[in-house]
């Protein structure tokens, strides 16, 4: 099956699947700066057409389908919305930053997939530069309609060579539930709230899945419109500091997994250094087994190397 690469200037790059938008990367967006704008991804699907993204919904305008947002980096708000204060609960500081796109230094397709790779520019509420970020989408051929597999590659470092970033959590900083959010995250359509969540190790359910390491936690539910099952899964690599990750997992009041690298334990990037990241995404149309998906795991590490 053969991908389509579309680009329309200053505002989206499109991947198309015999016709099927299957993945969207809106790298300019145009929100107010309470929401830490960022480039992200919706819509996300197969080149069945079912959806496994939900774009700025209103419970949280700020979730943006798939995306890199961090809860707190050097004090500054790279995921949107109030920030989490010890004894305060959320409150707006006015902390919010942004990630702004640079330029591209790739887009292209070949007989793997469609190569996206840009420049990012974090920025802190006052817009000072807080860190530079190279960042890699590669969304792989599909072999079947029923499937899509993709690789997204993050590497940051600091804005300077002698400032060190420290990343932290709203769970890090007080907040007594589950809440160790930050880092890649997928917000899930509203028809899949409630969905069957398993992880890797073997546990099955939100309660049993959250806070967990995982090489990978797969989340199952009904689409609407075509009123199937439908998979998707979020890989960990091998290669990434911490693995395996904990993952933050909801399935209500809706759906969202992150594989939490900071998680409850504050990270530090050394100052001169660099944050490697990379992380697959496996969306599946129909019924979709744990073995299936450790089969589609393997697969991915195999090909994203």
């Amino acid at each position: 099956m053969e991908l389509t690469l579309l680009h329309v200037v200053g505002e989206k790059v499109c991947v198309l699947c015999g016709g099927v938008s299957v993945l969207e990367y809106h790298y300019r967006p145009d929100v107010p700066r309470q929401e830490s704008p960022k480039p992200y991804i919706h819509p996300l699907a197969t080149p069945r057409g079912d959806v496994f993204t939900l774009d700025r919904p209103h419970d949280h305008p700020w979730h943006r389908g798939l995306y890199f947002g961090w809860a707190s980096v050097n004090e500054t708000n790279l995921w949107g919305g109030p920030s989490y204060v010890r004894g305060q609960g959320y409150v707006d500081r006015g902390d919010q930053g942004e990630m702004r796109h640079d330029h591209w230094e790739r887009l292209e397709r070949d007989v793997q997939g469609v190569h996206i790779v840009e420049r990012v520019t974090w920025h802190t509420a006052t817009g000072v530069d807080l860190a530079y970020e190279r960042r890699w989408l590669t969304v792989y051929t599909p072999v079947t309609p029923h499937e899509l597999l993709l690789t997204v590659r993050s590497e940051v470092r600091a804005s300077s060579e002698d400032l060190a970033l420290q990343f932290s959590t709203p769970m890090i900083e007080g907040r007594p539930d589950p809440s160790g959010y930050s880092g890649l995250t997928l917000r899930l359509p509203r028809c899949m709230t409630g969905g069957e969540v398993l992880n890797s190790e073997g546990a099955e359910g939100e309660h049993e899945v959250m806070g967990k390491e995982a090489r990978w936690v797969l989340y199952r539910a009904m689409q609407d419109g075509s009123c199937r099952p439908c998979t998707v899964a979020v890989f960990d690599h091998p290669g990434n500091p911490r693995h395996p990750t904990p993952f933050f997992v909801r399935a209500t009041p809706y759906g969202v997994i992150n594989p939490a690298l900071v998680w409850d334990k504050r990270f530090v990037l050394p100052a001169g250094m660099t944050l490697p990241l990379i992380y697959g995404l496996y969306l599946h149309s129909g019924e979709t087994s744990p073995e299936q998906v450790q089969s589609a795991y393997e697969r991915w590490l195999r090909i994203a190397g």
